[in-house]
């Protein structure tokens, strides 16, 4: 029941951010959505350029940024291309960052390691020396 109200959440989420251009994001948002899609390129970028979809906050200092592919092929540097058309079809991919690090990107269909990363990481005040 716990994962469902957690999808339910996220998808929610998903739709009532969706819409914000990267150049709308605020310079903080921007440096973690560049990371992740250097991360998610190299992590499942397969031939098309995976770019930015949307960035969300799912709690204390966690954020998870969606990719997904594009018109585009696969270069390096893997960065935010305006150019690429952003294509509604596999592979969705979730890059979590957990207190300024991070972590390997998944597809976003492999929800129960997403939910695992994502309650593993420490809340700030929790003890933790990094949060």
């Amino acid at each position: 029941m716990r994962g469902l109200l957690f999808l339910l959440s996220a998808l929610f989420l998903l739709e009532s951010t969706k819409g914000v251009k990267y150049e709308e994001l605020n310079e903080d948002d921007r440096k973690i959505v560049d990371k992740a899609i250097e991360q998610g390129n190299k992590d499942h970028g397969k031939g098309k350029h995976l770019d930015y979809y949307t960035i969300l906050k799912t709690r204390g200092n966690v954020r998870e940024v969606i990719l997904r592919p594009t018109s585009c092929y696969k270069t390096t540097p893997s960065v935010h291309r305006r150019e690429c058309e952003i294509h509604n079809k596999p592979p969705l991919v979730s890059c979590i960052r957990c207190n300024g690090i991070t972590k390997p990107c998944l597809l976003f269909k492999q929800k129960e390691k997403k939910e695992k990363m994502i309650n593993d990481c420490p809340l700030p005040g929790s003890g933790c020396p990094f949060c």
